[in-house]
């Protein structure tokens, strides 16, 4: 996918949602015996990261929330919640069908997971246009991010974040 064309479809409006608990990289005990704290740092420039024990629904709510009030939306006139992510809050139900729940948004709405990592949310972007192109939904939400909370080390790579972003015909 070197390029990508979305044609009749504007970025409406976009929001964001952290955890609060943000965990500086120098502080951080050796992961292995191979990890120097100040070399990460140097190399990577990731000096902190948010992180807890949260879920992507968890951070993704209330910034979609944030979002559909700022935008004067009506959860009825959502159309599709496209959810891109990791390690979502459980195997089964998808995420996006909890978030569809948790936002109060209509059993029409379409709901759907994608399972990416860095490159997910241009992958949504792509997936979410190729089903707004012809104008059956008009409204979406495109949900990104990670939480991965059952995850047994830390790693000072990847912190907690989920990003929505709303999307017109």
């Amino acid at each position: 996918m070197a390029f990508l064309e979305v044609r009749n479809i504007r970025v409406a409006g976009m929001s964001a949602g952290v955890p609060q608990k943000v965990v500086c990289n120098l502080d951080i005990e050796n992961v292995s015996k191979d990890y120097d704290a100040a070399s990460f740092v140097e190399v990577t420039g990731v000096k902190e990261r948010h992180i807890d024990e949260l879920t992507i629904s968890d951070l993704a709510v209330p910034a979609a929330n944030r979002l559909i009030d700022d935008l004067g939306w009506q959860k009825s006139d959502i159309d599709g919640l496209i959810v891109v992510t990791q390690h979502g809050d459980y195997i089964v139900p998808a995420t996006s069908c909890i978030i569809q729940d948790l936002l109060g948004l209509t059993r029409e709405c379409l709901a759907m997971d994608i399972s990416l990592g860095c490159s997910g949310w241009v992958y949504g972007l792509s997936a979410v246009s190729s089903m707004m192109g012809g104008g059956m939904i008009k409204k979406c939400l495109l949900v990104s991010g990670d939480a991965r909370r059952r995850v047994e080390f830390d790693d000072p790579l990847f912190g907690y974040a989920a990003t929505v972003t709303a999307l017109e015909y």
